[in-house]
């Protein structure tokens, strides 16, 4: 085998390389976009609601100011509804 006839062994050595990694991309492509559905929907859903967020969040802060054992007693039972409800979701509708 001469050096141009290696050379264009090795090209086409190195295309089907190259076609097989596009294929593997491809397919774990599709894998990723899979499992990570739930965050980036999550995400998308927290973005849209990002001035709601601004608003409340300086809402509670000023409320926080005025009145903080209010505050954290109420904080205390969102977390402990919010604990309750995780529970129960996580007891009843196993997947």
């Amino acid at each position: 085998m001469n050096h141009r006839q290696y050379r264009e062994w090795k090209k086409e050595q190195l295309i089907r390389q190259i076609q097989q990694q596009r294929l593997e991309l491809t397919a774990n492509k599709v894998l990723w976009l899979e499992k990570t559905e739930r965050i980036d929907h999550s995400w998308q859903t927290l973005f849209a609601l990002r001035k709601y967020i601004a608003v409340g969040s300086s809402i509670i802060a000023l409320y926080g100011i005025r009145h903080p054992s209010k505050l954290i007693r109420w904080s205390r039972r969102a977390l402990s509804i919010l604990g309750t409800a995780r529970l129960i979701q996580k007891t009843f509708f196993q997947r």
